[in-house]
């Protein structure tokens, strides 16, 4: 047992609470409530029909007989009320064995008198039950007295009527005490699978709290990219394209808190929480260091909410306007403010050119990653209302789940706590089966060695144990928890009542059949539960009814319409049946649940794959924070000081070339969690082209396009390339992707002057790739406004 069972203490039952690490053994004894419960109330229910037919065969029944009878049924009802709160009382399991046990004493006053000392009563089927409840309630030492106990009360009864002990009674001492034992070691077993279950349930609680903590990590990091996106990208992009190259001011500003962002890619500090002052200042500050007017409109006092909404809000605003800045072509924007019950609603409105947002593609993350998503993960939400010319209308909300409103039910997750905290003991509750059919077939074995005169032939006999045992070792070396085939388990079914009807047969003496020599009514429901274990229950009825039918068919064969004889093996049957029926129903109760050990071995190794493609995520997200701040502190720090005029042509080519590898950056890990090298690289060579020019990029690249083969993907970039050498001031878009069959590159570049000239050079670089490029390539140049071109190389295998 358990490690409160070893000690001697006498506790099942626990408070409502579990304690930690005892899941699986609470709720085993929750099932051990019940099965005790099936116990003790099917035999008090069964106790009138197995003691009146049997007084009444033999002269009659006597007021002490009807006290007896009417006690049990008494005792059934109050032990069901005693464990009415599905709990084990010790107490109570030990009044019952006590109760028995002078019942077995009694048994001259209380049996008829020819039935004192018989195995086939009621009071010793009662007994035998009492034993096996108390082996779920208490520790063993008083598991193996109150069996002794028993014992010994059965021969005080026995000695009492004048009856010879050795010999004849005997044996059923002995198997109380042999009952005993086995109830021991089959809760040893149960309670073994159930330390086992909750040894897994530990290592699990522990993987995923680990878990958590690797995903808590990686969210401060992905927090920590929604804001460099945008803080030091929105920066560096607008001082690259000059709109704050007369407002030197606001750039030290601005920089001045993306370099404290910066810092904070040391390592120690990475996934410190950020400070962060109150919405309305935060909101005031963002909107006064714009080159555009923002009109703000907030209320006098400002809602209280949490630190992290705080910063999900002001993140979600600080985007909103960059966009703005960057993309909506005016020079004013309006931020209203208003506080909601138990929350706030700020509404970022602009009358510039608008977009159509379902047309924003995976690479362009602003909107989706830094407002969308950033208000979803505090519980907010984003609406983004907008049309081309119309304007653009950003709304962002948040209530707290605490405040007025209506209740979103939360969904609940399943535990595979809860589905399969039973199954870890379950292999002990069936090798226990197994322990019981195995012992109790051995001891009839020493009851037909002992008996051998009273079989004939004596190999039949022997035979038909045989039999069986092969049944049960087979059924052993197979493993119990695993079912066996339909055909193989009715095979096995039949050998057993095969080999049952072998040994009826060989018993000699009419009257031997219903004596204790006759094994078989008490061995052979054990084998046919192990079979039956994985079936319904009603299978298993069904295989004990012609058990019965088998043994009363014997009986009629050898001696006739015997009432009394009938009467007498119908109680040994039922006093068998029914500690393996309700054994039988006890694993039900422990399986319903399932596969605790599968479940939680394939759970731990579920969590060990994403801590490991957790870590794995961060380690890249470590190696490249660290490169970039790198190359990006310096130049952040140098803006913030004042050192570099952001007026500068080559510093806002400098801006720009970091500006384009940082987005790149920030829009594979997003999709990916992991850049690629080439795409870096590539961001940097396609930059650096345009800077000369004077001229910001967007680089979209596909991660797909690593799979395009290598001849044609640098053709394909060597093209790029050489557009963007041609392209005015102003701001490229490049847009690479394919696979191994085919790919594309398209160019949307300005130019201002000499657009003729670089138009026929446009012509002359594509009919070089035209040339280069093995397979179909077809390119298109178009003029789409009087300021740009439009370029595409597309690529077939």
């Amino acid at each position: 047992m358990d490690g409160k069972d070893d000690s001697g203490s006498a506790q099942v039952g626990r408070s409502a609470a579990p304690a930690a690490g005892t899941v699986a053994q609470d709720a085993l004894d929750a099932s051990a409530a019940r099965i005790a419960l099936i116990f003790r109330v099917a035999w008090s229910a069964l106790t009138p029909a197995l003691a009146y037919p049997q007084a009444i065969a033999a002269g009659g029944v006597d007021a002490w007989q009807h006290a007896a009878v009417a006690s049990t049924v008494v005792w059934g009802a109050s032990y069901a009320w005693f464990l009415r709160h599905g709990r084990l009382v010790p107490w109570v399991a030990v009044a019952d064995s006590l109760l028995f046990c002078a019942y077995l004493a009694l048994a001259p006053w209380i049996l008829p008198a020819a039935a004192v000392g018989d195995p086939t009563t009621w009071v010793v089927g009662g007994a035998s039950v009492a034993i096996f409840v108390a082996s779920w309630s208490l520790a063993p030492v008083w598991t193996i007295l109150l069996a002794v106990a028993e014992s010994a009360a059965f021969l005080v009864g026995v000695v009492a009527a004048g009856k010879p002990l050795i010999g004849s009674h005997d044996n059923q001492a002995a198997i109380f005490v042999l009952q005993g034992f086995l109830a021991v070691a089959v809760m040893r077993l149960i309670r073994g699978g159930a330390r086992r279950a909750d040894a897994t349930l530990d290592h699990v609680a522990r993987a995923r709290a680990e878990l958590t903590v690797e995903r808590s990590r990686l969210h401060s990091r992905r927090q920590f990219e929604r804001n460099l996106h945008d803080t030091v990208l929105s920066t560096l992009t607008v001082v690259a394209r000059g709109t704050l190259a007369d407002r030197p001011d606001l750039v030290r500003a601005r920089c001045g808190r993306d370099l404290a962002l910066l810092d904070r890619l040391d390592l120690d500090r990475l996934d410190a929480a950020p400070e962060t002052s109150g919405l309305f200042a935060s909101i005031g500050w963002e909107a006064g260091c714009r080159a555009m007017s923002v009109r703000l409109s907030l209320p006098g006092e400002e809602p209280r909410l949490p630190p992290d909404v705080v910063e999900a809000i002001a993140g979600a605003v600080r985007e909103s306007l960059s966009n703005v800045e960057r993309h909506a072509g005016v020079n004013d924007a309006e931020l209203t403010g208003t506080a909601v019950d138990g929350g706030v609603r700020i509404v970022i409105s602009d009358h510039g050119k608008g977009f159509d947002p379902t047309a924003t593609t995976a690479d362009q993350t602003g909107v989706r990653r830094s407002i969308v998503e950033r208000m979803a993960a505090v519980g907010g939400r984003a609406r983004i209302d907008s049309a081309v010319g119309r304007g653009t209308e950003v709304t962002l909300s948040w209530r707290s789940p605490d405040g007025p409103g209506p209740a979103v039910p939360a969904r609940r997750r399943p535990e595979p706590d809860e589905a399969a905290v039973a199954a870890g003991y379950r292999a002990g509750m069936a090798w226990a089966l197994v322990v019981i059919a195995l012992v109790w077939h051995l001891y009839c074995g020493s009851l037909l060695l002992a008996s051998r005169d009273a079989y004939q032939p004596l190999w039949l006999e022997v035979a038909a144990w045989l039999t069986i045992l092969a049944v049960v070792v087979g059924v052993a070396v197979r493993g119990p928890t695993k079912p066996l085939p339909v055909a193989g388990m009715i095979g096995a079914q039949l050998l057993v009542l095969a080999a049952a009807a072998g040994g009826l047969a060989a018993i000699d003496g009419s009257d031997q059949v219903v004596l204790w020599i006759n094994w078989i009514p008490g061995d052979i429901g054990w084998p046919l539960a192990l079979v039956a274990l994985h079936r319904p229950i009603t299978e298993y009825l069904g295989w004990s009814a012609l058990v019965v039918a088998l043994c009363v068919g014997a009986v009629l064969a050898q001696m006739g319409p015997d009432a009394q004889a009938i009467g007498r093996i119908v109680t040994a049957l039922l006093c068998a049946l029914v500690l393996q029926l309700a054994a039988v129903v006890a694993y039900g109760l422990v399986r319903r649940n399932g596969a605790l050990a599968e479940a939680g071995v394939q759970e731990a190794a579920r969590i060990s794959d994403s801590r490991q493609s957790l870590a794995a995520v961060a380690r890249d997200r470590q190696r490249w924070q660290r490169e970039l701040g790198a190359s990006l502190r310096p130049l952040v720090r140098a803006l913030a000081h004042g050192a570099l005029d952001p007026a500068d042509h080559e510093v806002r080519a400098r801006c720009a070339i970091e500006a384009s590898r940082l987005r790149a950056m920030l829009s594979e890990l997003t999709e990916a969690g992991e850049h690629s090298v080439w795409r870096r690289d590539m961001v940097s060579s396609f930059s650096g082209a345009a800077a000369d020019r004077s001229a910001t990029l967007e680089a979209r690249i596909a991660p797909d396009f690593g799979e395009v083969p290598e001849p044609v993907r640098a053709e394909l970039v060597a093209v790029v390339l050489a557009i963007l050498r041609l392209t005015s001031p102003g701001e490229a878009v490049v847009t690479l992707s394919g696979c191994t069959e085919d790919a594309s590159a398209t160019v949307l570049l300005p130019v201002a002057s000499e657009r003729s000239a670089v138009k026929a050079a446009m012509w002359t670089l594509l009919n070089r790739v035209r040339a280069a490029i093995p397979g179909t390539v077809s390119t298109d140049v178009e003029e789409p406004g009087s300021s740009s071109f439009w370029v595409e190389v597309r690529w077939v295998s």
